[in-house]
């Protein structure tokens, strides 16, 4: 087998592993995050104190977009400042990932006025740390479109099929095909063989 044709199997193995991975990350985070929500539907679920949160709207344009995945972190209350952006559940119960702008320290909590970057006016009523679920961490683009396809009835079995299918057509791409000549030198390599066993045979 020639160095091109080695090389381009290692690269077609990288690639089918990289994908297989990512689609298998994104299977097992989904059924973590379905598992976690049926045990304890009132709770978001969380590893290690981190939450992933899918962003349905575009209010914190241009820095999150609709339907990316936004991590963030449990955090003391008392440690964040104006600038951060926290995620908190709103007066409908809804989990809202916007930008404090005002913070109120009073003497039996801690409160947050908070605005949405692209946002004309800023939220209802201050936000008090019983409804805050964490600090923002960082965003994966669009990975919340694919986890909510996911969730469909249907999108766990097409993600299942899409892995098994991408794995069949680069193994398939990459597989060694025997040419004519190497198929010809096969036989008669195997025929020397032959011949030489024979005559040790006599």
């Amino acid at each position: 087998m020639g160095k091109n044709k080695k090389k381009s199997i290692k690269i077609l193995s990288i690639i089918r592993n990289i994908i297989i991975a990512i689609l298998s990350i994104i299977l097992v985070v989904n059924l973590f995050i379905i598992i976690k929500s049926l045990i304890e539907p009132k709770k978001v679920p969380g590893i290690f104190g981190y939450k992933p949160f899918i962003v349905l709207s575009n209010s914190m344009e241009t820095k999150i977009s609709a339907g990316d995945l936004v991590i963030v972190k449990e955090t003391d209350a008392k440690s964040l400042k104006v600038d951060d952006i926290i995620a908190f559940r709103d007066t409908d119960d809804y989990v809202v990932t916007h930008r404090i702008i005002k913070i109120y320290d009073l003497d039996t909590d801690i409160c947050f006025d908070t605005k949405g970057d692209n946002n004309n006016t800023q939220d209802a009523g201050p936000v008090c740390s019983k409804r805050i679920e964490g600090k923002f961490i960082n965003k994966i683009p669009l990975l919340g479109h694919v986890i909510l396809f996911i969730q469909q009835p249907y999108g766990i079995a097409i993600m299942i099929l899409a892995l098994v299918i991408i794995s069949i057509l680069i193994m398939n791409s990459s597989g060694e095909k025997i040419s004519k000549e190497e198929l010809k030198e096969f036989e008669e390599f195997k025929k020397k063989k032959k011949e030489e066993s024979k005559n040790k045979d006599k």
